[in-house]
């Protein structure tokens, strides 16, 4: 433990009992449960099975266990890791027959939740325009947040509907479909902590000592599923930092780190405070102190840095969003000058809108940039499609996964004929590969006929699939005409879906090595749905996310834009008060705290928002700090010697007069002498494609 500072070693040799750790932003969180765990084994003969270490995302996950490997080797020792809804759904695949669902039950993704729930409202004659499904769909998985069942959830009426029931029927449905939403996985763990003692017992008998981190993020049924889980030997260590908690909109309580030694009451409760920061320069460490002061219901601590001075952040005021993007673009090539790769760099933004400015100016100076946050692997057309048809050749298919496939490539099986099997298939009582079984056999009528050619060729296959590293994946989707079936959407986009197809190919070949069931491959896949993981090219990129995207990650230069009133803080924050103007302000910490070197923030006098002209304030998290803290710089005209001037004297980004339209900022430019044309986005009129030559722009700048 060698490299570990005071602090650290204290909150890793504590003894048995709750442990509250509040590590700070750039604090060696990870270092330090790393070597709480290795401390558990080495010291206190903790058994390394018998330890649990919980965390919210696959990425810190794997990130965990690589560290746990270099410390102890032996791939970790056996310490069981993972998230909660991994850690849940391992749980449940023993026990989840004691809440009537059978072992081998699927987890359904956010698509097809969707797709239930459409069909739901349709079957009780609910326009979507009277009730939307994502609303409906996100007030049930605030109920199951709050680990409350359909029984437990308030009584909500929405235009005349009782959403109460709708949560009741939507969760009988699953039943019958022999599957869990994601939300389910943890609050059916906890459910088996609830209703059934032998269980419990079980489960709680399981593990010695709990270590869980992120702590500040826990929704209540995360929160209850780890105090059950430590409800006899009270060996919890919890990581996390309230200064953090910027998840609150989607069931985040600060109240279980802020309160934590309440709830054990009773019990002595060991307090560590991680507030040497190893990431960022002391100027960026100022900033954020100055900023995270101003919230009252918090733990005092102070990032202290380990690291030389380096600049002062910088506050840029411009005068509009692509003013705002030049800015961003001169402060990146002045970096990338020094020696800074693309993707060391990120601008972190509180709303996705604002990065169609920014895209236009970075493409406009060539400058290579990715936006994180798109759509996941595993959330493809192409991907699903092919997982359904997998699980139906490999036996641990469903109803949901057949109606994927029903039609795909054309079968002649229109909506009629898709519900028609649907009927066929609950009637019959079987699952979808034994009802596909009897179907080959030539017991078929009406639609299901139709399918009769696709039943045959899974049980040829069937019989050939253990001699296929990929157990028949390209060889049906082949035979089933799919992969011809791409060539639909284009060339281009064939080629790109069936590459996908192939990784997805590969990876399979990769997990039947491994010795995965086909159950434990789709339990994978599923978990992965949400797109965590981004799929990135190896050509270095200027990084374009959310705030809240940006939380864990890490760059040498960070431009924070839009630091102005109602989008930092949202307009949303300012409507709910203190609570949400107070999480607003963590938003803006963790922004600031991915800086290692270089920091700049940006506002706007002015930006369009919807098609409306705006006019915000300077946030109030930033406008009052000294020049001592934060550096402040005024609107800059824009000149040939700050950006790359069009051959008509004419940049991107420029304001620009029309005699009829008023007032506007270029967009591109396209062409050259007599043929150039402008585009425009105009303040009264939106935007205007014009032929400059007869266009009579006059500078505005």
């Amino acid at each position: 433990m060698f490299d570990l500072n005071a602090a650290q070693q204290q909150a890793v040799e504590a003894g048995d009992g709750p442990q509250l750790i509040l590590a700070g932003a750039g604090s060696g969180k990870t270092r330090t449960i790393v070597h709480r765990i290795g401390h558990l084994i080495s010291a206190q003969k903790i058994a390394p099975h018998r330890i649990l270490a919980v965390t919210f995302t696959n990425k810190a996950a794997a990130e965990l266990k690589t560290r746990l490997s270099d410390l102890m080797g032996d791939d970790g020792g056996g310490v069981v890791s993972g998230t909660f809804h991994a850690l849940s759904l391992r749980f449940l695949r023993r026990y989840a027959d004691a809440l009537g669902f059978p072992k081998s039950f699927h987890v359904i993704d956010s698509d097809d939740q969707r797709t239930l729930v459409k069909r739901l409202l349709k079957g009780r004659n609910i326009a979507t325009n009277k009730l939307h499904p994502s609303y409906l769909l996100g007030w049930m998985e605030q109920c199951k947040h709050a680990g409350l069942l359909p029984e437990q959830a308030p009584e909500q009426m929405w235009s005349g509907i009782d959403l109460r029931a709708l949560y009741e029927e939507y969760q009988r449905q699953l039943r019958e479909l022999e599957r869990m939403d994601f939300s389910d996985l943890i609050l059916n763990t906890v459910c088996l902590f609830r209703h059934h003692p032998d269980i419990s017992v079980a489960l709680r008998r399981r593990f010695d000592h709990v270590l869980v981190d992120e702590y500040q993020d826990t929704n209540p049924v995360q929160h209850e599923w780890l105090t059950q889980l430590c409800t006899e030997h009270h060996n919890l260590t919890v990581v996390g930092d309230d200064d953090q908690s910027i998840y609150g909109w989607r069931g985040a309580d600060v109240r279980h780190i802020l309160e934590f030694e309440n709830l054990w009451m009773g019990v002595t409760v060991g307090v560590h405070c991680l507030e040497e920061n190893y990431r960022s320069t002391p100027s960026i460490l100022k900033l954020a102190n100055a900023i995270i002061d101003d919230n009252t219901d918090r733990h005092q601590k102070i990032l202290r840095p380990t690291r030389k001075n380096g600049s002062k952040p910088t506050w840029c005021v411009c005068n509009d969003e692509y003013d705002e993007a030049r800015n961003i673009a001169r402060f990146f090539k002045q970096r990338a000058d020094t020696g800074v790769h693309w993707d060391d760099m990120a601008v972190l933004y509180r709303s996705n809108r604002q990065s169609m400015a920014l895209e236009q100016v970075l493409r406009q100076e060539n400058m290579p940039y990715q936006i994180i946050g798109g759509v996941g692997f595993f959330e493809r057309l192409e991907i699903k499609d092919a997982l359904s048809f997998w699980a139906l050749l490999n036996r641990c298919a469903d109803s949901m996964h057949l109606l994927r496939v029903v039609n795909k490539p054309k079968r002649g099986i229109g909506l009629k004929g898709q519900a028609q099997i649907a009927e066929q298939l609950a009637a019959s009582g079987m699952r979808a590969s034994d009802w596909l079984d009897v179907l080959a056999n030539g017991d078929a009528v009406g639609a299901a006929k139709k399918l009769q050619p696709l039943a045959q060729l899974l049980v040829r296959l069937h019989a050939t699939i253990e001699t296929m590293p990929d157990r028949g994946l390209m060889a049906l989707l082949e035979q089933t005409s799919y992969i011809h079936s791409l060539q639909s959407f284009g060339e281009l986009e064939a080629e790109s879906r069936l590459d996908n197809i192939r990784t997805l190919q590969s990876y399979i070949e990769i997990c039947m090595q491994e010795d995965m069931t086909p159950i434990e491959l789709m339990d994978r896949a599923a978990l992965l749905q949400s797109g965590e993981e981004d799929k990135q090219e190896d050509v270095p990129k200027i990084n374009l996310m959310s705030l809240h995207r940006a939380k864990g990650l890490e760059f040498d230069t960070v431009v924070v834009a839009g630091v102005e009133e109602g989008l930092l803080p949202h307009q949303r924050a300012l409507d709910e008060g203190e609570t949400g103007i107070a999480e607003e302000r963590r938003l803006l910490y963790v922004g600031v705290t991915r800086a290692k070197n270089a920091l700049l923030l940006t506002s706007a006098r002015q930006r369009k928002v919807f098609g409306d002209m705006h006019y915000p304030l300077a946030s109030p998290f930033i406008k009052d700090l000294p020049q001592t803290v934060l550096q402040r710089d005024l609107p800059q005209k824009i000149t040939s010697s700050t950006v790359d001037m069009h051959d008509s004297g004419l940049a991107i980004g420029s304001r620009v007069s029309h005699p009829s339209f008023g007032e506007g900022v270029i967009l591109s430019l396209e062409g050259s002498g007599d043929a150039t044309r402008v585009s425009i986005e105009f303040e009264r009129v939106g935007l205007k494609r014009l032929m400059l030559k007869y266009a009579a722009l006059r500078d505005a700048s």
